[in-house]
């Protein structure tokens, strides 16, 4: 009977995360606040939409109604290689891995913020909330993170470049 290796598909995922060096350090870290900035943003139009407070007053509030949300991003997108280090620089890959992560990390973020705000919704309101959530989150984490990889790309690019004339 053979034995099977033992790293798993998340095993691999978050190994493949880890920076090596400084710039990948640099750029995961670089990364992880972008990631926490667009929740943060989505929180602070969605509360404006519904007509609360938004602004510097309420900053607590904003930050407690974007957690649910980036806190199901960070338990779970690392699991799905959202933040692998062969993304950092590759803008469709970067969109692929994005999308999938957020589509697996949505559903508990939508009950999270359910659970923390102490609210049983209806049917249509869970659908809804959960509909607008899942595709403005994932719009503001592509706003985000494809540029992110592009302009990385384009640095890496120019490395390369500068280095093979010398």
């Amino acid at each position: 009977m053979a034995v099977k290796d033992n790293t798993t598909v998340a095993g691999s995922a978050l190994q493949a995360s880890k920076p090596t060096n400084k710039k990948e350090s640099q750029r995961l870290w670089i990364l992880v606040f972008g990631d926490i900035l667009a929740f943060i943003i989505f929180a602070v139009i969605g509360r404006q939409s519904h007509g609360e407070d938004a602004g510097l007053s309420a900053i607590l509030r904003v930050l407690w109604t974007a957690f649910p949300f980036a806190l199901s991003w960070f338990l779970i997108a690392p699991f799905m290689g959202a933040f692998r280090r062969d993304l950092m620089n590759e803008p469709k890959q970067m969109a692929r891995k994005t999308a999938w992560a957020w589509v697996a990390s949505w559903p508990l973020g939508v009950i999270l913020h359910f659970v923390f705000e102490q609210s049983l919704p209806t049917a249509v309101t869970a659908l809804t909330f959960g509909l607008v959530t899942l595709i403005t989150n994932m719009v503001f984490l592509f706003v985000w993170r494809i540029p992110f990889a592009i302009a990385n790309h384009s640095k890496d690019s120019q490395e390369h470049l500068v280095h093979t004339k010398k």
